[in-house]
């Protein structure tokens, strides 16, 4: 078991306030990486998240000392060149060296080993990947260069901590992409629907947070002509009340 010292538990309490609270999902990875070069030696790292779209897709890759075009083209072939892949797909976190799942003597000569590995002199890996309530949301790697020695069970302990939290970060992730997916814009809810110009406006107001008052000020309309115009937005849309409009239309976009 690994023993932190004060400067390693500051610096954790760092990383996991930083999980929770950074908004933009690709700057707390990047940040993520970066804090964790004060308590892991890694000269490599990758981030991919799942797609919203299909959660056995890899998408959104942020890279350190690597060549941001190797992840993308990584994204193209790595179900037909990673060894590892089918650990990433099982419905549960699980974090792990690549040297414990295949041998040295078949991982230098396998086409990922040649193309990716010993392009940047890497030799030793660790990854997290990261799963909740069945459904993959992303994979963390570490690389190490030739001749350096391999990752310790210490490592796989901090990372297994950490993994713990971005799970809940990322599921949380994961799912307002997909919410974001499934939300009608203005524009297509108004052909689908057949709202009006005038309910169009209403609507893009109740949704920019506008209040009755407001909106009536801006309209120059009465609260009773307001009410009914928002009542028929929603007999068009089939919902009752403002919280389903957000869950049906973007605010945006």
């Amino acid at each position: 078991m690994k023993i932190f010292s004060t400067n390693d538990l500051y610096v954790l309490n760092n990383i996991v306030h930083h999980i929770y609270c950074c908004q933009d999902p690709n700057q707390m990875r990047e940040q993520l990486i970066a804090q964790l070069s004060f308590l892991l030696d890694f000269d490599g790292s990758t981030f991919y998240l799942a797609s919203p779209q299909n959660d056995q897709q890899l998408t959104s890759p942020v890279v350190v000392n690597i060549d941001p075009a190797f992840g993308q083209q990584y994204l193209a072939c790595y179900d037909q060149l990673d060894y590892s892949k089918g650990l990433m797909f099982t419905g549960r976190s699980m974090t792990y060296r690549e040297s414990d799942i295949i041998p040295d003597t078949q991982r230098i000569h396998s086409k990922y080993y040649q193309i990716f590995y010993a392009k940047y002199g890497f030799h030793y890996s660790l990854h997290s990947s990261i799963a909740f309530q069945g459904h993959f949301l992303g994979i963390l790697s570490f690389f190490r260069t030739k001749g350096k020695p391999n990752f310790t069970q210490n490592d796989i302990e901090l990372i297994g901590l950490l993994t713990n939290h971005l799970e809940a970060r990322l599921f949380n992730d994961y799912q307002a992409a997909c919410s974001c997916k499934s939300k009608l814009t203005l524009h297509d809810a108004a052909l689908r629907y057949g709202l009006t110009k005038r309910q169009q406006v209403i609507t893009r107001s109740l949704l920019d947070g506008m209040d009755n008052d407001e909106i009536c000020a801006q309209l120059y309309i009465t609260n009773n002509t307001l009410k009914k115009h928002i009542l028929n937005v929603y007999r068009k849309l089939g919902i009752n009340n403002r919280v389903q409009l957000f869950k049906m239309v973007r605010e945006r976009g």
